[in-house]
């Protein structure tokens, strides 16, 4: 015999592609990680850490560990591009806030964002007990 189970976890995984991205604007590495702290901090989400990585002659891998899940972000300054992801776990956190504040800081550009609903609910097939 085999029951449904449904786990009540959630999560929002918010994926952006941006291209575009002006020379001056993509480069600057400062201006990309403090417009994350400052999405991070507006969307409610909790900071515990950030992972740098900086290449020569420019451009950034970034991870920032949240008490809610992750943000990353990885720049190509050669094309004007970037990736970046926000996933948090819950309802209390609003992580496209975090692209959005990203987006106002770089200046006019072209993005492409997809938002996942993780999570809600998941359905496995358990066997019953006894």
């Amino acid at each position: 015999m085999v029951r449904v189970s449904e786990y009540d976890f959630t999560g929002t995984h918010v994926l952006c592609d941006v291209t575009g991205i002006a020379p001056d604007r993509i480069a600057d590495n400062a201006l990309i990680l403090d417009a994350i702290r400052r999405g991070i901090e507006e969307s409610g989400a909790e900071l515990c850490g950030v992972q740098t990585k900086n290449f020569e002659p420019s451009g950034v891998t970034a991870v920032y560990v949240l008490s809610e899940s992750h943000v990353s972000v990885h720049t190509y300054p050669e094309s004007g591009s970037l990736f970046m992801d926000a996933f948090t776990c819950g309802t209390r956190c609003e992580p496209q806030r975090i692209v959005e504040v990203l987006l106002d800081a770089l200046g006019p550009c072209e993005y492409r964002t997809s938002v996942v609903s993780r999570g809600r609910p998941v359905r496995s097939l358990v066997p019953a007990v006894g």
